[in-house]
């Protein structure tokens, strides 16, 4: 008898253990995925701010799946979520199906999968880069290349008051500013389009990227291109 009683006790323990586990982790379900509780992240409920506003303060207007890395290591996979250019805020649906943001500073990374006709683009972003341009650590970089020297690219939005000449009436809209940098040494350099921005970034390796630029005849107006030389350089 006293072997039973044993028994029962200590499936009880386990029982509470695996609660108490659950209740400090995501709650799991079979159509989204890994999901996240306010409670989970410190959030704070949705709050439309942009009603008056033409446009989105949103890298995308709708959610998508997403990745989401914390700052403290956790980290939850296949959650509808969106990004807040605004306010550098990742905004998500929770588990019982409320909208919420994550606290300023929480999130370490933030991977985005957008469908095209193409196929699935993922878009990457971090946060926790040198305070530059009067952007902290707090702010997205979107990393388009990274390796000895990374590429990434600043997107803000603010809202701009807008003023109608002939019929004299104000809007409200969202306008985009998106930067360059490139990461050296723990340092954020902003990107000029010229071949000796580049050559002088890259000084260890000067003739080799001389030669690769004229190769290929790069003149730095696109992204692309730019993106071509830095992964050329980390490949060395």
């Amino acid at each position: 008898m006293r072997k039973y009683i044993f028994i029962i006790v200590a499936l009880q323990f386990i029982a509470i253990d695996y609660l108490q586990a659950q209740a400090n982790s995501v709650s799991t379900t079979g159509k989204w995925g890994q999901q996240i509780f306010l409670s989970d992240v410190n959030g704070r409920a949705f709050e439309n701010k942009y009603a008056d506003i033409n446009g989105s303060a949103y890298l995308f207007p709708d959610f998508k799946f997403a990745t989401i890395e914390l700052a403290d290591g956790r980290k939850y996979a296949n959650v509808k979520a969106r990004l807040n250019l605004v306010e550098h805020e990742v905004n998500f649906i929770a588990s019982n199906g409320e909208e919420g943001y994550i606290g300023k500073g929480m999130v370490k990374s933030f991977l985005i999968n957008d469908t095209t006709r193409q196929g699935i683009k993922t878009y990457s972003f971090q946060t926790g880069f040198p305070k530059t341009d009067n952007q902290t650590v707090i702010h997205f970089y979107q990393i388009l290349a990274s390796g000895k020297i990374a590429l990434v690219k600043s997107i803000n939005k603010n809202i701009e008051e807008r003023l109608n000449e002939l019929s004299g009436e104000k809007s409200k809209e969202f306008a985009v500013r998106e930067n360059l940098y490139l990461l050296i040494g723990g340092e954020l350099k902003r990107v000029k389009k010229e071949a000796s921005f580049f050559l002088s970034a890259m000084e260890d390796k000067k003739d080799l990227v001389s030669q690769f630029i004229s190769s290929n005849k790069l003149n730095f107006k696109t992204e692309d291109q730019l993106l071509r030389v830095v992964e050329y350089y980390n490949s060395l």
